[in-house]
């Protein structure tokens, strides 16, 4: 932690803690610099945090004084953006039902918009919301395993005070907390049950342009390598948010690079019921011919003619984490913190033993 910034949480806490009350003026800086052994730019530093935070403002030839922060909040936007790649469909509206709930009860009105995983349309929701009067934000990434071009767009919101939470995933390059599922352990755990049910040529289907899609599959290669198997990248296909649209059109090089396999890891329930789909019409069954796990355990895991088995994603919870670590990034109670749910497997009937 940089001088300004344990300056600044020092300052703070004592603040927080009615060590210097509301109305009254922070020693000044000079005197900070001497109690602190600190330079005058970090003191400067320190005082312009705990400002964007709200805790105290600066008057023009006066000093520093600390705010009447249960005053200052009841002038402030109660509206916080929330904004996700698909608004009402799979594991979305749960988790945005998550949010609200929480959000609600500390009397925060809802926003939300969506970007269809597309990166010009998430530059036009960056830019609105840029526009408005906003206390937060909680958006999930768009295509996050690519570089994107709207870094420079976050950067001018947090440069405006306003605190932004990712979830699902997050951008490298931020310095935003994020509340995810723990993405490696899920695709360790879908590996694992596969081992354990005596598979050995595994193959996988994950998702290339989004982060989770990447950890899954590291997380999957690190399991068949602990369990002594030594993954084949011909049993291996990748899909982007494009190919998503109809994988019907990957139906040939699907059934070629996955066929053959034992058992395979789908990036996520809806991927796993447009393959076995697709392996059916080929005359390839599951788990008779090919077993299947997935992630996500969705409504969709038990929609098809066998139960889907899959690790399971909090949905729900997750957004309620998210809401809340956003309120204390807002009330400035703590720093921004990521967050990763453990994930844990629901067996059903996609899995046969060998």
């Amino acid at each position: 932690m940089a001088k300004y910034q344990v300056l600044a949480e020092a300052l703070r806490q004592k603040i927080i803690e009615g060590i210097i009350s509301p109305g009254n003026k922070l020693p000044s800086e000079y005197e900070l610099q001497k109690k602190f052994q600190v330079s005058r730019q970090t003191v400067r530093n320190a005082l312009e945090v705990l400002e964007k935070q709200g805790f105290v403002r600066g008057r023009q030839g006066s000093g520093t004084y600390v705010l009447d922060r249960e005053a200052e909040e009841r002038k402030k936007s109660r509206r916080i953006a929330v904004v996700t790649t698909y608004v009402d469909n799979y594991i979305f509206p749960k988790i945005i039902q998550g949010i609200e709930s929480v959000l609600a009860k500390e009397g925060f009105q809802v926003q939300i918009a969506f970007t269809g995983n597309h990166i010009w349309r998430e530059e036009a929701v960056l830019k609105d919301l840029l526009e408005q009067d906003l206390r937060g934000i909680i958006i999930e990434t768009t295509k996050s395993a690519l570089p994107n071009p709207n870094l420079p767009l976050y950067r001018r919101l947090q440069e405006k005070g306003v605190p932004v939470l990712f979830i699902n995933s997050r951008y490298p390059e931020l310095d935003c907390p994020a509340v995810s599922l723990h993405d490696e352990a899920a695709g360790r755990l879908a590996a694992q049950c596969l081992l354990e049910y005596g598979h050995e040529k595994i193959g996988g289907f994950f998702k290339l342009d989004d982060g989770q899609g990447i950890r899954r599959y590291q997380g999957f290669v690190e399991a068949l390598r602990d369990g002594g198997i030594r993954p084949l990248e011909e049993n291996i296909l990748w899909f982007d948010t494009e190919d998503a649209l109809d994988f019907g059109c990957m139906a040939e090089r699907i059934v070629k690079r996955l066929g053959a396999c034992t058992g395979i890891l789908c990036y996520n329930d809806s991927t796993a019921f447009e393959v076995i789909e697709i392996l059916k019409r080929h005359g390839i069954s599951v788990p008779e011919d090919i077993s299947v796990v997935s992630v996500d355990d969705t409504d969709l895991a038990m929609l098809g003619e066998v139960g889907l088995t899959s690790v399971h994603h909090p949905k729900e919870k997750l957004g309620e984490k998210a809401a809340k670590q956003l309120i204390s990034m807002i009330r400035g109670n703590m720093p921004g913190m990521s967050y990763e749910f453990e994930p844990y497997l629901v067996e059903r009937d996609s899995v046969k033993k060998l």
